[in-house]
């Protein structure tokens, strides 16, 4: 049987608990080393491991250290040349169209970025390990361009609003529909504790549906990561029969799961 090389990207608990043991096992693996029993660096084999990690899924990482070095560039140029690759809702009936993809590798801050990386890193690994390098790629790029374009028209013709914006976030928003709807019940360390992946993206969806019904000024495109979320939708459509089965498949039990614990929450109040 031919194996599937993506399903080699380790999944989270898969590496937590492999970490901890090797960590656990340290005192005996020094004692091997120094009985001649063991090589030496065995002693950094939780260092390997964590290294292995955070690089084995290729499209992902490769993303982030984009983002970073973009970043870091940002650092030194002036505003007035960010603004000129910042997104305005105008661009997009304009030669400005560019934006759509410069303005999701600009950030406003580190903390900013750091977000944006972290979740990448999180969905990123779950849709490149059901996908493969090239399906990831597209649902980012994908997803960034129709959220920027979801985004500008909804600013332009009902907010009648021109103002900037940037971020990863509407690329990473259709990362994230991707994740819960490929492996629903992954589960994800991402909040601390172990939940099911689609959990974590029901949240993240609530928080964006809540900022647009009661609209503040928070700073957050929630247009932009609502269209990002629903971009999955159009993207389906260049993705062969099997993979559209998939993503229909973990509609239907995020759908049903979700009807069940509503239930289950509104029952016991």
């Amino acid at each position: 049987m031919k194996r599937n090389k993506n399903m080699a990207i380790t999944t989270e608990s898969r590496f937590i608990w492999k970490l901890l043991l090797l960590i656990l096992l340290t005192p005996v693996t020094l004692i091997q080393v120094l009985m001649k029993k063991k090589e030496a660096e065995a002693l950094f084999l939780p260092f390997s491991e964590t290294w292995k990690f955070l690089f084995e899924a290729k499209c992902t990482i490769t993303i982030i250290l984009l983002n970073i070095v973009i970043f870091v560039l940002e650092l030194f140029l002036a505003p007035e040349t960010l603004e000129r690759f910042a997104m305005h809702p105008a661009d997009l009936f304009s030669t400005h169209a560019y934006t759509l993809i410069t303005a999701g590798f600009l950030h406003a801050n580190a903390m900013h970025l750091i977000g944006n990386m972290i979740a990448l890193f999180i969905f990123g690994r779950v849709v490149e390990r059901k996908f493969g390098k090239a399906k990831t790629a597209l649902i980012y790029f994908g997803a960034l361009i129709i959220s920027g374009v979801f985004s500008s028209i909804i600013h332009t013709f009902i907010l009648h609003d021109n103002s900037a914006g940037i971020g990863a976030s509407g690329a990473i928003m259709g990362i994230i529909a991707a994740a819960i709807l490929l492996d629903p019940f992954y589960l994800t360390w991402e909040l601390l504790i172990p939940l099911p992946i689609m959990v974590v993206g029901w949240l993240t969806i609530a928080a964006d549906i809540m900022g647009i019904l009661n609209p503040v000024e928070d700073g957050i495109g929630h247009f932009a990561h609502l269209g990002g979320f629903l971009s999955i939708a159009l993207l389906l459509y260049l993705f062969g029969t099997e993979d559209r089965k998939k993503i229909r498949k973990g509609f239907v039990v995020n759908v049903v799961s979700l009807i069940i614990i509503a239930a289950v929450y509104f029952f016991l109040i």
